[in-house]
């Protein structure tokens, strides 16, 4: 259990770290700002970019209330201007929302392309706040999404009914949750939503090829850039995420789906993992954007780029010890005895359970 135990300790330094949003226009660039959103808030493009699409809207005060929670007419309303639905159901009214509802088209839309239906009496309850859950049924279906990565969060078991919207928002990267919990209870706040709909609206954009050092979508969704650029331990803790691909606790040949310490398998310390970070091309230049006053660590990355991993475990050891300053205190630490290379069938299995078929593809075209 030593190793387990170790690892916990690992994966917990490195997701205590803010949650990072996707680079967007400067804030001169926002016009007639919500007074209620603050500059300093990791949204406010975001929340500003949606209004100016005329996706979300404001109160006639001036504010926006991202703090409140948002209620099912006002959901419905936000998906309907976001994308268009096709009619697959004839239209069965609810007894809740008359013709002269503000919300009524809003509420038909959806309902005639079956993301809602009537309750056991009849009602739609437009007041109620949605939940997180009802949230991921709504948005995974009304965007078509597909489960890319076969992992769940730890309070959703696989027959919860909202399961697989939720895999499938956590594995297009739209949802990352809260240390491994994705609270499908929660109610869905106003900021929230139009988080996820902003990156439901742009997942398909085009990567921009005068900027190709960006991370994979997705992936190191739990750190920002100003934590990377300001902080060596973050930067540490987040290339040992990626080397966790590359080295284990375990022999050489486990597979990450393998049980091991009576009922322990290796993926339960990836609860819905996807938003690690592949060893890929791509979040490895995206890592060498923050490195400039750390030497060691872009000679790691610069050497993992020229495909070199022949000393991953000093690597591994270094990074531990610069990420965690009492990692080289502790009275039972690892020794490199402890640590293994993982075999090529058990460094690809890790990669497809936790990145996909697509993650897999990528690993086998970048890397001989």
């Amino acid at each position: 259990m030593k190793g387990y135990k170790m690892f916990i300790a690992t994966i917990a330094a490195a997701i205590a770290v803010p949650v990072i949003v996707l680079p967007m226009q400067a804030e001169a660039a926002v016009k007639s700002p919500f007074k209620d959103v603050s500059k300093n808030s990791p949204y406010y493009e975001i929340i500003h970019e949606m209004r100016d699409q005329h996706i979300i809207s404001g109160y006639e005060n001036g504010e926006f209330r991202p703090t409140e929670v948002i209620t099912r007419k006002h959901a419905s309303a936000l998906v309907n201007r976001a994308v268009t639905l096709p009619a697959t159901k004839p239209f069965v009214p609810f007894k809740d929302v008359s013709t002269k509802n503000a919300f009524f088209n809003d509420v038909k839309k959806l309902q005639q392309a079956g993301l809602f239906e009537p309750d056991s009496k009849g009602n739609f309850t437009p007041n109620k706040p949605i939940s997180r859950a009802e949230m991921a049924k709504l948005l995974a279906v009304a965007f078509d999404l597909k489960v890319k990565v076969d992992l769940d969060f730890m309070d959703v078991p696989k027959d919860h009914p909202a399961s697989k919207y939720i895999r499938a928002l956590y594995s297009n990267g739209i949802t990352t949750g809260d240390w491994g919990f994705y609270n499908p209870d929660k109610p869905v706040t106003r900021v929230h939503y139009a988080v996820f709909l902003y990156r439901l609206v742009h997942m398909n954009d085009p990567i921009d090829p005068a900027a190709p050092a960006q991370r994979i979508r997705g992936q190191f969704a739990s750190i920002s850039a100003q934590e990377l650029e300001r902080d060596s331990s973050t930067m540490a803790n987040t290339m040992l995420r990626m080397l966790r691909q590359k080295v284990t606790d375990n022999p050489s040949d486990y597979l990450i789906t393998d049980v091991l310490y009576g009922d322990w398998a290796e993926v339960n310390s990836y609860p819905a993992g996807h938003s690690l970070g592949q060893m890929a091309k791509e979040n490895i230049l995206y890592l060498k954007r923050f490195v400039e006053k750390d030497p060691k660590l872009e000679a790691i990355l610069d050497k993992w780029l020229q495909e070199d991993f022949s000393q991953v475990k000093d690597d591994y050891f270094y990074l531990r010890l610069e990420g965690d300053q009492d990692y080289g205190n502790c009275i039972v630490c690892e020794d490199h005895s402890s640590i293994h290379i993982r075999t090529k069938k058990a460094e690809e299995h890790f990669v497809r359970t936790l990145y996909g078929e697509e993650g897999l593809q990528r690993h086998k075209e970048q890397w001989n």
